[in-house]
């Protein structure tokens, strides 16, 4: 039982090693939709997070709830910053927490400079940063499938000595 225990505590954190990897494509995902948005739509700023609905993973869900709080936000604000507000709203997540600077920087920078150009500045904007972001997921989930797969055999090491030195 307790082999059994210890392989599963393995298993269960190398799953976590792909958290920022899954943050990401839900932020590629969402730049996406965005990039759509702006093309065809031309919405005004608060709009335009309100229609990017994305529902497809749990990280999806909270970026989508973290975008509507923010237009929430900012159609109540006086001087309207997205990205102060956005990252008030995201402060409050811990799953967010999980990236790095380098991770968020090519997505809020999007977040930062919406709204404040023409449509073709912003288009390339979003395009620039998806390509950054999917550099970025490259990178992490090279990484993340080394460290997972360390964590998943130390797992179930621990559970062969457990069970060892229990009989």
């Amino acid at each position: 039982m307790a082999m059994v225990g210890i392989s599963a505590l393995g298993f269960l954190l190398a799953d976590g090693e792909r958290r920022r990897v899954r943050w990401i494509q839900a932020m590629r995902r969402c730049l996406l939709r965005m990039n759509n948005i702006v093309r065809y739509e031309q919405p005004e700023l608060s709009q335009l997070l309100r229609r990017i609905d994305l529902r497809a993973t749990p990280q999806e869900r909270e970026l989508t709830r973290l975008l509507h709080a923010s237009a929430q936000r900012l159609e109540n604000c006086v001087n309207p910053q997205l990205m102060l507000l956005f990252a008030g709203e995201s402060a409050r997540l811990p799953g967010y927490g999980v990236l790095s600077e380098e991770d968020r920087s090519a997505f809020e920078a999007v977040l930062s400079e919406l709204g404040r150009t023409g449509l073709p500045e912003q288009l390339r904007l979003i395009d620039g940063a998806d390509e950054r972001l999917r550099m970025r997921e490259e990178i992490l989930s090279r990484e993340a499938a080394r460290r997972a797969q360390m964590i998943r055999t130390l797992g179930i090491t621990g559970g062969a000595a457990v069970f060892l030195i229990l009989i």
